[in-house]
């Protein structure tokens, strides 16, 4: 799966998540292992999400703030 020219929104809940960076996880925006498989060189993005809450994950590859989305798909 090829990345995205937008984001994943997604209700998030607390706990560690691994966000896919590949962009060929068949799972997006989590990360399913595709990486090792494909062997695409990236590791999936390792964050902690302290409370529930609307996220915006990218999905382009090109964010400078991974794993959130800052727009920069549409620049």
């Amino acid at each position: 799966m090829p990345y995205q020219n937008s984001p994943h929104y997604i209700d998030e809940t607390p706990g560690t998540k691994y966000y896919c960076t590949c962009g060929e996880s068949g799972n997006k925006p989590y990360c399913d292992g595709s990486h090792e498989t494909k062997k695409t060189g990236k590791q999936p993005m390792q964050y902690n999400v302290d409370a529930a809450r609307r996220m915006a994950i990218c999905d382009c590859g090109k964010t400078g703030n991974s794993p959130f989305c800052d727009g920069t798909h549409s620049k």
